[in-house]
């Protein structure tokens, strides 16, 4: 029997970009002649149900709940046409997130029930957390913990095996570019997603990234070009959205890449995340933003050198105060995230932070992002009260000293209604 797979995104789940995890796996299973198809239920259901942006990304988790139901009753089209497509399927692979859990089981539960001896493999981020709260459901499907190529390539070669973790790639230069060929482009942003490297060279305490990857591996600069090249010619697009951990884990990479980007005249527009680092030029960050770089995430989290060290983010308040001067001179934009009521924070370390910001206004351009700390590793994700009230005198103090941020991320890692 031909062995089709059809990798699944299910709603709700961001909707800037197509799914990134999902066509490297496709493009990985193809190089082993795995007929793999893509369906990404999530930007189908996202333009079917006409839904609000706000709605889909809000962390509401009734909506999560109940969008299965909400879509079953009003638009069926959407998975009369998914069970039509995989009747011929030797499996499917679901990606999982903490937002689309509700949504992905009862798909598989669905698709269980029409085609009993499918091969129903989960993967994703929210797989880890599955395994760490000894969920029941990891025992009625297969799971991939990790990086999800080799993994899930081996589910299928050997089929006794239930669980795969952490079958990480030595070479990734090795896989094959990204196409996109499984997706209309013009349903998304006209911005395409890119990543350079896996895993992480920092170990925030609060971040599930060191738990996802065991070791960090970068592509070569020169794939990355090559791969963004290929792109602008296939789709005729010029912005790509690295998503990536850290984009500056090799300032040296990095530079290279940079000078590649100019050298080869790509004109593109792209941006990332990245790190606080002492050893940043102003020098790298112009020449970052003249090959098109136009904004970074940067996560300070804090501006209290304990909280800091407690958080284990590997810089000191001076070391931040100095790469935002590095990026201010380079003319290069960013934004920060900030994390409050951390594990042993007090008022006078929140109070660090708060004047830390005010007073250097005129060099760090826009808080991206303000959430108060969710362990995520106990389910515990209702921030106290307090908690809350620290992020409203944030943004007060925000509005009075027109410092700019952006509304929609205030809060936005909360779940409205959780476990």
């Amino acid at each position: 029997m031909r062995k089709i797979i059809y990798l699944i995104q299910c709603p709700p789940q961001w909707i800037k970009t197509p799914p990134l995890g999902l066509e490297c796996i496709r493009n990985y299973l193809k190089t082993k002649n795995i007929e793999t198809k893509i369906i990404d239920l999530n930007i189908i259901a996202y333009k079917l149900i006409k839904a609000t942006k706000k709605d889909w990304l809000s962390l509401n988790k009734e909506f999560g709940k109940n969008l299965f139901f909400i879509i079953k009753e009003n638009a069926p089209s959407l998975f009369n046409n998914l069970i039509k497509k995989i009747k011929d399927a030797w499996g499917v692979g679901i990606s999982l997130f903490k937002h689309n859990q509700s949504f992905s089981f009862n798909v598989a539960s669905m698709l269980r029930k029409i085609y009993p001896h499918l091969t129903i493999v989960f993967g994703g981020p929210h797989t880890l957390f599955m395994k760490l709260y000894k969920d029941t459901f990891l025992n009625e499907f297969k799971w991939v913990i990790g990086e999800g190529e080799s993994g899930i390539y081996t589910l299928i070669k050997d089929k006794k095996q239930t669980v795969i973790e952490y079958e990480e790639l030595d070479d990734i230069d090795n896989l094959p570019f990204v196409e996109f060929n499984s997706f209309n482009i013009k349903m998304y942003s006209f911005s395409l997603p890119l990543i350079s490297s896996r895993g992480c060279i920092r170990k925030c305490n609060f971040c599930t990234e060191r738990l996802l990857y065991k070791k960090f591996r970068q592509h070569s600069p020169q794939y990355i070009v090559e791969q963004i090249k290929y792109l602008i010619k296939k789709h005729n697009v010029s912005n790509f959205v690295f998503q990536d951990s850290l984009i500056n884990a090799n300032l040296k990479w990095l530079e290279e890449f940079s000078r590649l980007i100019i050298k080869n005249k790509l004109n593109i527009k792209w941006e990332a995340q990245a790190i606080i680092r002492d050893d940043f030029s102003c020098e790298l960050a112009e020449l970052m933003k003249k090959s098109g770089c136009f904004n970074l995430f940067i996560g300070l989290e804090s501006a209290s050198d304990k909280i800091l060290q407690d958080m284990n983010k590997g810089f000191t308040q001076k070391q931040a105060l100095d790469f935002f001067k590095a990026l201010k001179r380079g003319k290069l934009h960013f934004e920060i995230s900030i994390i409050v009521d951390y594990p042993g924070e007090t008022e006078k370390n929140f109070e660090e932070t708060v004047n830390f910001i005010v007073k250097n206004k005129s060099i760090i351009p826009k808080i991206a992002q303000i959430n108060p700390y969710i362990d995520y590793f106990t389910r515990n994700y209702t921030p106290q009260a307090f908690a809350l009230q620290k992020v409203n005198r944030l943004v007060k103090i925000l509005e009075k000293e027109k410092i700019p941020y952006t509304k929609s991320f205030i809060n936005n890692l909360i779940y409205n209604h959780a476990d």
